[in-house]
């Protein structure tokens, strides 16, 4: 029961030596700040070349030169519908910026679709809308919808987030404006 007793008292030294120094670490990280996009190492070069609402074909070669937030979305989904309007704020946002730019990629859907969805939600989006009927972007591994990818300025994919998002926040604005400028 001694011994018992004795490995106690030791411990309690121990962690009184500890316990203010794990505090101290624990504290310290407390700070650190999420980013609001999944950094994707190794990112590879996104492609795409796909019809707009008129009928004209747009290539990711055409935005070469600028950071490119790219949003595949649906009508039919939800979350997707309920973040066009922050969205359209974002790209308000920086509509004076010379090297950002935003695309969103309907998956799945014909224009028809896509157009009767604008026309009846009164949804007006001021950035370019392209059609990916076939679903063709099979590489760039879209799992869920809403996915946004965040493109460099050289045509690399350097974050990517999944789900719905507050496009015009703060965090995003700021983070954003962090990697073009």
């Amino acid at each position: 029961m001694r011994m018992i007793w004795g490995i106690i008292n030791s411990m309690k030294t121990t962690s009184c030596f500890f316990l203010p120094i794990l505090f101290l670490l624990l504290a310290s990280c407390a700070d650190v700040k999420e980013s609001p996009m999944l950094k994707v190492d190794g990112g590879k070069y996104s492609n795409f070349n796909l019809p707009n609402l008129k009928g004209k074909y747009i290539s990711s070669n055409d935005f070469k030169g600028n950071y490119v937030l790219v949003n595949f979305w649906a009508t039919w989904c939800a979350p997707c519908v309920k973040e066009l309007p922050s969205l359209n704020s974002l790209n308000s946002e920086f509509s004076n910026s010379k090297n950002f730019k935003m695309v969103a990629i309907n998956i799945g859907q014909n224009k028809e679709v896509v157009e009767k969805f604008f026309a009846d939600k009164s949804t007006q989006i001021n950035f370019t809308v392209l059609l990916d009927e076939n679903m063709e972007l099979s590489e760039w591994s879209v799992q869920a919808i809403p996915t946004t990818f965040l493109i460099n300025d050289k045509g690399k994919i350097i974050y990517k987030v999944e789900g719905e998002k507050e496009w015009d926040s703060p965090e995003f604005v700021s983070f954003i404006s962090s990697i073009i400028n």
